[in-house]
């Protein structure tokens, strides 16, 4: 079989200074703005000029990804304001008309993080980098501006979440980690795939044992679905870990498997998998997965040099796929993508909306809560619900940033931040000589985790954590790293 394995080492190499140039020619256009408001001629033609100088320093690739950064903010400027505001206003998704000054600088901040990102995937922590960037950061930046119409009240977080992308960028360049004290032996071919099976079986039938074996709904249904679930849940022995480890580690690796090794049988069993999860818990994320599999393992496979551009190119063409479509659709993928594209922002900003004036939890919801009292009786994403959706009162999870500022404030954002960084160098280090293609698409379900939920739900109860033990688990691939695996864009 030939695969696709990440490289045993890589060189590290310091931070690139075309980076360093792009977000200064960026930093000037803002200031510029600043300095002169209503010249919005001037702040496009700074915009204009960051994929102009990238070209210059660092080559096509690394300016096509900054355009196409660029190019996704405009597209998810553009679909809030004409196609998400007006439509689902009545959820709070309103458009409080800011300057175009003001739009500008966001945009500006949403692209920057393109400019030192890794192109190459050549290591694991690539794959979720990329997924954190685009459903996290992105919309964790321009979505708060509408809510408020204010640049000066969203600008801090603005600048704190660059500062995160900055750091986490420059973690995972450090060297590689020592080695584990404890090796962890790794099992053979057959023996992998067989537990990958019984994993895939006892847990759908699990599932389908405790939740029974129900139709598909509809995305207009999915919220009564999501209901019973909640309510089925609570009697339920472990099933809070159950059904998202299947969703989000071993369903998507047997399918990925399945194509890699050419097995219908293994794509049958994580696919059908996936859609009883989605039959009985009507989880959105665990629909878009099944698309979401095939798709980043044919990247990895095809033009995994240039994963960083070929993802922040998908980004844009999804977003305004599912806008054009909702007509045909029934407003369904008009859903689905607000719900990805849209909803982390705006949650992420009630969070830090509230959690700038009430008390934060210092994890005493958390691992901590035997140190410190909790000063509300709910968690954070039970607490914002009530307060910023009345209504419906939902479980309003938001990234891990957020969760993060719930926390500890600013000081969070930074130090959830480096963990997440460890964690990446973790990741790299579990990954190495693994086939990309089988553990890549797990690594983007991580990374849209980590985009609506918090850090450490994501590592234990959304399947990171068990994904990682299934990459130390998982053989060595035959075979030789791409030309260049020794270095990283």
């Amino acid at each position: 079989m030939s695969v696709s394995p990440y490289p045993r080492a890589t060189r590290r190499r310091s931070f690139s200074p075309s980076a360093f140039a792009v977000l200064l020619g960026a930093a000037v256009g803002v200031l510029v703005q600043q300095a002169r408001p209503g010249a919005v001629a001037v702040g496009v033609g700074a915009l204009a000029l960051l994929p102009l100088a990238a070209v210059v320093i660092a080559g096509t690739a690394r300016a096509a990804t900054l355009t196409a950064a660029l190019t996704y903010a405009g597209a998810l400027v553009w679909g809030y304001t004409v196609h998400f505001a007006p439509l689902y206003a009545y959820q709070g998704l309103i458009d409080a008309g800011p300057d175009p000054e003001a739009t500008l600088v966001v945009v500006a901040l949403a692209a920057l993080p393109a400019a030192w990102l890794p192109l190459s995937a050549l290591r694991p922590s690539t794959v979720v980098l990329w997924f954190v960037y685009l459903i996290g950061y992105v919309p964790a930046v321009i979505v708060p501006l509408w809510l408020t119409g204010d640049l000066e009240a969203v600008l801090p977080l603005d600048i704190a979440l660059l500062a995160a992308m900055a750091i986490v960028a420059l973690i995972v360049r450090l060297p590689p980690l020592p080695p584990l004290p404890v090796k962890v032996p790794h099992l053979s071919p057959t023996a992998f795939t067989r537990l990958l099976i019984v994993l895939g079986v006892m847990t759908s039938t699990y599932i389908a044992a405790t939740f029974g074996v129900n139709s598909v709904p509809s995305l207009g249904d999915v919220y009564e679905t999501r209901d019973v679930f909640d309510t089925a849940l609570g009697g339920a022995w472990a099933a809070g870990y159950i059904v998202p480890w299947a969703g989000n580690a071993i369903n998507p690796m047997l399918m990925a498997l399945g194509i890699a090794r050419k097995r219908i049988d293994l794509l049958s069993l994580g696919l059908v998998g996936q859609l009883l999860i989605y039959a009985d818990t009507g989880f959105k994320s665990v629909l878009f997965s099944i698309a979401l599999v095939p798709l980043v393992y044919f990247v990895i496979s095809v033009a995994r040099g240039s994963f960083g551009l070929v993802a922040t190119l998908g980004a844009p063409v999804l977003l305004v796929s599912g806008i054009i479509a909702s007509p045909v659709t029934a407003e369904w993928s008009l859903s689905l993508v607000r719900r990805f594209f849209a909803t982390p922002g705006q949650v992420g900003w009630y969070f830090y909306d509230f959690f700038s004036a009430h008390p934060r939890y210092e994890l005493s919801h958390s691992f901590l809560s035997r140190l410190t009292s909790s000063p509300y009786v709910e968690d954070p994403p039970v607490l914002i619900g009530q307060v910023y959706f009345p209504a419906s009162q939902p479980s309003a999870n938001a990234h891990l940033w957020a969760d993060a500022f719930a926390n500890f404030g600013f000081a969070g954002i930074v130090g959830f931040t480096v963990a997440l960084g460890v964690l990446l160098l973790i990741v790299d280090e579990l990954g190495q000589r693994r086939d990309a293609r089988v553990i890549g698409p797990m690594l983007a379900i991580a990374g849209l985790s980590l985009a609506s939920s918090a850090l450490f739900t994501t590592i234990l109860t959304l399947g990171l954590g068990l994904g990682c033990v299934l990459m130390a688990l998982m053989p060595p691939g035959s075979g030789h790293a791409a030309p260049g695996a020794d270095t990283e864009r």
